[in-house]
């Protein structure tokens, strides 16, 4: 078979499965953020400061109406017959092909799932949960590392400024806004363009630098460099781990470019605490747990952000996602350590284990927008090496 005609026959498959994917909106990050975090938040404080219990009570935009009766709709039968029949072959592009299907057969049922008794247990079909062995890394770190406080000047009107600054100096046509009921501190959101930025907080000036790698260095560059492929795959993703993978880039290069922040390494390792606590326990409860390690203000915000995705956060569990961030570092520092070569992750919204099908896809284009590496990871290679040795003779010594 030529190329060319390999190319169409692979477009018109990944046609296909768009075509059924597009009839719905699948956004999880759109779905899973109250609408009415500050009026909860106002509402928790007022009550925790007279020593009173509780719980907030969370609302969600409003789905696609077919999500609201999925099980029982005819169209959604149709639409979850027609992905199931869709046949692909396991290798190349049809394994990309195969892991997108699988993945939005999931997504479908994990947003209708928003609100619902259900959410817990499709957040972990979807997204996972932490092991034993990750959670005991992370309070390691909580336990062990100090709490060192950076000064935070930056007000969010002047961080939404800066960041237009950068898309402006990159040739990157998005906008930085601000939206004052997201969890975390910023969220991209490719379909819109648009970068929202945490209103009523102040910023440090190196996590605003941070920032700047996370979410544009990252995020942006993969979705931008994804948009130029000829397979839409690229641009959304082939299966859930691409985030895995792109969390753990952007959390690393944070590390490569700038000088290890242990706020910032509390932080991650605080969000994995956060999740496996929510998951026994309520909203009230993984707050004043996290009171031991954070001051009010962020154990509040970890704790929303682990409790995203119920209406009633006095039940147990919630959102997964966030520990993410911290397995995903320690996987693509695996991958640096196997020779992985970071450039590969940014041809668009791929997997680490799947950077080996790029070779079988010569249609690609590539990357446009790469982050100015250098000698850096270099360095940080002999940094981890150290740091693992030292790490090993402590334990020897123990």
């Amino acid at each position: 078979m030529s190329t060319e005609n390999r190319e169409t026959d692979f477009q018109a498959l990944e046609s296909k499965l768009f075509e059924i994917i597009d009839l719905l909106e699948t956004d999880l990050l759109k779905f899973v953020e109250p609408t009415n975090s500050v009026e909860q938040r106002e509402k928790f404080f007022e009550a925790w400061k007279k020593g009173n219990e509780y719980n907030p009570r969370f609302t969600y935009i409003s789905k696609n109406p077919i999500f609201s009766h999925f099980t029982i709709t005819p169209e959604y039968a149709r639409i979850m017959k027609e992905l199931n029949e869709i046949e692909i072959e396991e290798r190349g592009l049809g394994k990309l092909i195969r892991k997108k299907k699988n993945e939005s057969l999931k997504r479908m049922e994990f947003i209708r799932s928003i609100g619902s008794n259900e959410f817990t247990a499709k957040t972990i079909s979807f997204y996972g949960r932490p092991n034993k062995k990750l959670v005991n890394e992370a309070f390691e770190i909580l336990e062990s590392t100090p709490n060192e406080k950076e000064k935070k000047t930056i007000s969010a009107e002047k961080a939404v400024e800066i960041f237009n600054q950068e898309f402006q100096k990159r040739g990157i046509e998005w906008q930085a806004i601000i939206d004052e009921n997201i969890s975390p501190h910023a969220v991209t959101l490719p379909s819109a363009n648009t970068l929202k930025i945490r209103g009523g907080i102040f910023y440090s000036r190196e996590e605003i630098k941070r920032l700047i790698v996370h979410e544009i260095e990252t995020h942006v560059y993969r979705h931008l460099n994804g948009k130029i492929q000829p397979f839409r795959l690229f641009l959304q993703g082939p299966g859930a781990d691409w985030l895995l993978s792109e969390e753990g880039l952007a959390s690393l290069n944070e590390e490569i470019f700038f000088k290890k922040s242990s706020e910032r390494l509390r932080e991650l390792a605080g969000r994995v605490a956060a999740v496996d606590f929510a998951q026994r326990n309520s909203f009230y409860n993984t707050f004043r747990y996290l009171l031991d390690f954070f001051p009010a203000e962020k154990a509040y915000q970890l704790t929303q952000r682990a409790k995203r995705g119920l209406s009633n956060t006095s039940e147990r569990g919630g959102l997964t996602k966030d520990y993410f961030y911290f397995a995903g570092r320690k996987l693509i520092m695996e991958f640096i350590e196997r020779g992985g070569d970071l450039k590969r992750l940014y041809y668009g919204k791929i997997s680490a284990e799947d950077t080996f099908v790029l070779d079988e896809i010569p249609e690609l284009v590539k990357p446009k927008f790469l982050p100015k590496y250098g000698k850096k990871i270099s360095q940080l290679k002999k940094e981890f090496k150290n740091s693992t040795q030292n790490s090993g003779n402590k334990k020897k010594r123990g």
